[in-house]
């Protein structure tokens, strides 16, 4: 099994990693993605185009690369945890410095103490920044140069080159720490782990159940001999679909018909659920009433299961949608026909997307800023209103405006404590 490995780092860490890379016997395809600052990172979204997974070789770029590119693609990253610490350590006790008052960044707390413990090293107070975002390099740097400035420190440990240099450059005794060869291996590991679960999700069955409705009403309306023919036709319409997606199409009754395909076949024909080319076919070549329902699973049967439960959910929405039901039991829809936008949204600027939204400027920049501080774009619109200080009626207007608009999805439904009905969770697009 062939895994597109992205790796992103300064090319320091980078030939550490291609050291390691050699143990492994795995059929890797290799992409790196060299930076010397962040801003570098604000094209990898190209570069996530031809990769399964990318391994970031910190936390740093990682946080940076959630914060502000938009990217699907699932990155892991390589922590500095204690036994990165213990190198910087010795070279610091060789350099006749006091070990017991330095300051740390990414490493947390708990590291630093048991790895002092282990080293019986004396630690007064321990002086860290650990973070789990995004933190821009000035305010690392004014971190670690406040606290030398206050005598409390005789020297920085740092895990970023660049807040690494502009020490060097203030005149502050400054170290940094490397990844370990063990945490660089570790690091690969989990992500061939991840990528290899990645691709067999990618094969994993997807079953697409298209079912007739109301059958009463139309053969009141027309013959049965008119029925049929229109089935016929419907069928012409399912193959048709099956041909262009390399998938298996069986009619299980004269009114229901089973496609069968692959997850991975199933996200690259609905650009990953965005819409549903099925429904816009069926739409467009036939008036039977017909619900859809799409159901993934490990096996045929629980791919079938979780399908006959999406058809039951695509017929109490209308039916002029489908519903996903995936292995896990996650609720992704309604899913409806492809949108169609004369521009992308990403390119729009401010005005013009509030414009494009029916939004006045305010209110979608406080809803911009809103999802950067709950550092996700997946949301409930009790959540929403939490952030924003509005009622959740205001905010589930604004997330269907939104979703009508083609700025937001509906990907799920969450099931609430106690007896509250369930919520549907939004993806925000913008």
């Amino acid at each position: 099994m062939n895994i597109r490995l992205g790796v992103v780092g300064p090319e320091d860490s980078l030939i550490l990693l291609r050291k390691v890379l050699h143990e492994f016997d795995r059929e890797i395809t290799l992409v790196e993605k060299v930076y010397k600052d962040f801003e570098d990172l604000r094209d990898i979204a190209s570069m996530a185009q031809d990769v399964d997974i990318i391994l970031y070789s910190g936390q740093a770029p990682y946080f940076w690369v959630k914060s502000n590119v938009g990217i699907d693609v699932p990155g892991i990253y390589i922590p500095r945890n204690g036994t990165s610490l213990y190198k910087v350590l010795f070279d610091i006790y060789r350099d006749g410095k006091d070990v017991s008052a330095l300051s740390f960044d990414t490493i947390s707390p708990r590291d630093i103490e048991e790895t002092y413990m282990e080293l019986n090293l004396p630690l007064p107070e321990v002086f860290t920044m650990d973070y789990d975002k995004y933190l821009p390099y000035e305010k690392l740097i004014d971190y670690h140069k406040n606290l030398w400035a206050k005598g409390k420190t005789r020297a920085a440990v740092t895990c970023l080159n660049r807040t690494y240099e502009e020490l060097k450059k203030l005149g502050i005794p400054v170290y940094r720490i490397y990844p370990t060869v063990s945490s660089v291996r570790h690091g690969l590991e989990r992500a061939m782990m991840y990528g290899e679960s990645i691709k067999l999700k990618e094969t994993q069955m997807a079953l697409i159940l298209v079912r007739v409705e109301d059958l009463d009403d139309i053969l009141y309306e027309s013959s049965s001999y008119q029925l049929q023919i229109q089935l016929l036709e419907l069928y012409q319409v399912i193959l048709g679909y099956g041909d262009e997606t390399n998938a298996t199409v069986t009619k299980t009754k004269d009114t229901e018909f089973m496609i069968i395909t692959t997850r991975g076949c199933l996200e690259e024909s609905t650009d990953i659920f965005m819409g549903s080319p099925l429904l816009r076919a069926l739409k467009a070549n036939t008036h039977l009433k017909v619900t859809v329902g799409i159901g993934f699973g490990r096996t045929a049967k629980m791919a079938e299961t979780n399908a006959r439960q999406a058809v039951r959910l695509s017929k109490e929405n209308g039916s002029d949608c489908c519903f996903l039901v995936t292995e896990e039991g996650k609720i992704i829809g309604p899913i409806r026909e492809n949108r169609l936008n004369a521009k992308p949204l990403s390119d729009l600027n401010l005005e013009e997307l509030a414009k494009k939204l029916n939004m006045n400027v305010v209110n979608l920049n406080k809803l911009k800023a809103s999802l950067r501080r709950l550092g996700k774009n997946e949301v409930t619109p009790k959540e929403l209103s939490t952030c924003m200080s509005i009622s959740q009626r205001s905010a589930r207007r604004i997330l269907a405006q939104l979703e009508e608009k083609g700025a937001a999805r509906i990907v799920g439904i969450r099931r609430m404590s106690g007896k509250g009905r369930p919520s549907q969770v939004y993806q925000v697009l913008i």
